[in-house]
């Protein structure tokens, strides 16, 4: 094998790695009923809300990496974002300081901000056909496998203290060696041929299809966190199971989203126009389940389509930003609809408790229900979108 093909395959390790950090802002969950014991003076839901106030890092940087980067150049802008992860990331191993380890967590969002686009945007950018769409496959297959992992290490980990399960987020360290060792400093986001077809200005220009995608995965995310926020209490509340059980179950998903990375590479190329359809489908038919469900063994197999929808929602909808627009707006439109799904996310509960207030029934099975209402409305979307499909391939001279 030649030097240069080992290059290529650790350069595309280096790239896949950074999807770990996209999702694994929840990889040490577990630790906070620890943390509340040893912060008796803090707010629980303060405490808690640690495991999710990265979002809103990701949120503020997502978009602002793309100008981060056009100031210091890609590389950088994400070995900037690997530090901020690494340092942060270990600072509750170091301290007892509740509001460090609360800025820390929020360094944690702003970190993964700065890469969390360009995990996807550069697989789009530097690939091209079947190469790229097996490497967004492979993205899928290492956030679940990523997020499976380091739970699973911060669990072990957690058997010595809740301080030391931190100590998981220094899988920051070797991917930030990788990345500065394989990855050019003159790395751009340029295709052959395309390099002048979109100025400057316009690289930050969003399409209206661009746009259509943000709001679609938006909807998509928000209905998606109805299982993380009330797949517990559903189970309870139908009586056939506990908070643990259902913890089991949710550990299964993120095998489930590795699968669905899985699927989308496997799947026809003449089938990819409709694998957000596909996903979408695999997700209805979770949600429905979850609806009539009476047993624990239903419900994995709901947790199953559940998890595969995500990860080929996911990759799918950048497949398609990356077909949909040119090369030189795929880093800004990519940090576009990254940023409106962690939105997405962020606002799950209050969606879920606006549904329940409308319709007077604050029952878990009935946000279930609402989410798969949601989910056929996004069915069909994606059918559309399937449908139209080289009708919205971006076309240079158009």
């Amino acid at each position: 094998m030649s030097k240069n093909k080992v290059d290529n395959i650790w350069t595309k390790l280096s790239i896949l790695l950074l999807n770990i950090f996209v999702v694994s802002g929840g990889a040490t969950a577990a630790t906070v009923p620890l943390m509340i014991k040893s912060f008796p003076t803090i707010d629980p839901t303060l405490v808690e809300l640690t495991m999710t106030v990265s979002s809103l890092g990701i949120i503020l940087f997502t978009p602002l990496s793309n100008l981060v980067a056009d100031k210091i150049g890609i590389k950088k802008n994400v070995l900037l974002g690997l530090v901020i992860i690494l340092i942060s990331g270990v600072v509750p191993a170091f301290t007892n300081n509740f509001p460090l380890i609360f800025a820390s967590r929020i360094g944690i969002g702003i970190g993964t901000g700065l890469l969390a686009s360009y995990s996807q945007s550069l697989i789009i950018a530097l690939y091209q056909g079947k190469e790229q769409q097996q490497l967004l496959g492979w993205s899928s297959v290492v956030q679940g496998l990523g997020m499976f992992l380091m739970t699973f290490f911060a669990g072990v980990l957690l058997t010595h203290g809740w301080h030391q399960a931190y100590w998981v987020n220094a899988i920051a360290l070797p991917v930030l060696l990788m990345f500065a060792a394989f990855i050019p400093h003159t790395l751009k986001i340029e295709q052959p041929g395309n390099s002048n077809d979109v100025d400057v200005k316009g690289s930050k220009k969003i399409d209206g299809k661009i746009w259509l995608l943000a709001i679609f995965i938006f909807f998509f995310n928000t209905t998606f966190a109805f299982v993380s926020i009330r797949f517990a209490s559903l189970i309870i509340e139908q009586g056939y199971g506990n908070a643990q059980n259902a913890s089991t179950l949710l550990g299964i998903m993120s095998f489930a989203m590795a699968a669905g990375g899985f699927i989308f590479m496997a799947m026809p190329q003449a089938w990819k126009k409709f694998s957000l359809s596909i996903s979408i489908a695999a997700g209805l038919i979770g949600f429905f389940i979850f609806t009539i469900s009476k047993s624990l063994i239903l419900s994995g197999v709901a947790v199953v389509l559940v998890g595969i929808a995500v990860s080929m929602t996911m990759v799918s909808t950048m497949s398609c930003v990356g077909m949909f627009t040119s090369p030189a707006q795929v880093p800004f439109s990519t940090s576009v609809v990254m940023t409106t799904a962690n939105v997405g996310t962020l606002f799950a509960p209050y969606t879920a408790q606006i549904l329940a207030k409308i319709f007077h029934n604050n029952s878990s099975q009935f946000t279930f229900v609402c989410g798969t209402v949601i989910f056929l409305l996004l069915l069909i979307f994606a059918l559309g979108i399937g449908f139209n499909f080289q009708k919205l391939l971006y076309q240079k001279n158009k």
